[in-house]
């Protein structure tokens, strides 16, 4: 199917631009499907830029509901939906995806990349050079917050869901330095998020996680380690409580519900 190429010189307002889409400096392109849908601002600023929005896909602005999960980057204000400052940045966003995100990109280098059928909403944040973040086809998240501060890779797999206010980072974004030697004791480490993992409500991801296929997240965990796949973990920091388990996106109110056996109980032997 053909795009629209917006190139850094063509002026808005003229065809092939599409409304809500600026583009300034050398070699800039941008590929829009005819019957993707844009209700969101795109501002892309530098050289050799490259965005890709395919056929079906949807892009608008976030708008917070209740609490948010953290907020946009606030080093210089503006009201797009998708914002790239720097050079040779490439997003691609493919058929069918529907986002309802603010997506900041400041820095060189930095790759996006969004499935086909996903439904994502809240923020990313690569404040950078040279990170990738990856979403698989048909992940839904609700008011998360992906940040990437360092140069390191955020991926997601397939059919995950991600629940409302779930933050996701590579880093602890601020330096913590030992005071007497200087170096820094708090680097960054990738995050890896397997296909069909549900991150419940409020988890928190932390530098270096790794998460199994099938796996999930209690309400409130604090992820920096290993998840074993289809495990069920939580708490903070986050602990295997079951193994062995499976989910569905749909309730199903005929499916045998299991009898856990009462907790064994000793004599107390002292005691009031």
């Amino acid at each position: 199917m053909a795009t629209h190429r917006i190139k850094a010189t063509d002026e808005p307002g003229s065809a092939p631009f599409k409304a809500g889409v600026s583009s300034r400096g050398e070699g800039n392109v941008i590929d829009l499907a005819p019957d993707c849908a844009l209700s969101g601002r795109i501002e892309v600023t530098g050289a050799r830029n490259r965005l890709t929005i395919a056929s079906g896909a949807t892009l608008e602005r976030y708008a917070p509901a209740g609490f948010g999960a953290t907020v946009p980057d606030i080093g210089k204000r503006s009201d797009a939906s998708l914002l790239i400052e720097g050079d040779d940045n490439v997003v691609e966003i493919a058929s069918g995806a529907r986002l309802g995100m603010n997506i900041v990109i400041r820095g060189n280098g930095n790759r996006i990349r969004i499935g086909p059928e996903t439904w994502l909403h809240g923020f990313a944040n690569l404040i950078t050079d040279g990170a990738t973040l990856t979403v698989g086809a048909r992940t839904t998240m609700v008011q998360g917050s992906l940040q990437l501060h360092e140069p390191l890779t955020l991926s997601i797999g397939e059919d995950c869901m991600i629940s409302s206010q779930v933050y996701v980072s590579v880093s602890d974004i601020h330096p913590i330095r030992d005071r007497v030697s200087g170096a820094r004791i708090n680097p960054g480490r990738p995050v890896e998020i397997g296909d069909h993992v549900w991150l419940g409500l409020r988890t928190m991801v932390m530098k270096g996680a790794r998460i199994g296929h099938g796996a999930i997240t209690a309400a409130g965990s604090i992820v920096s380690g290993e998840v074993p796949p289809h495990s069920l973990v939580g708490g903070a920091p986050a602990r295997v409580m079951r193994n062995d388990v499976a989910w569905s996106r749909d309730l199903d109110l005929d499916a045998p519900v299991a009898v856990e056996p009462p907790p064994r109980r000793g004599w107390r032997l002292f005691g009031r």
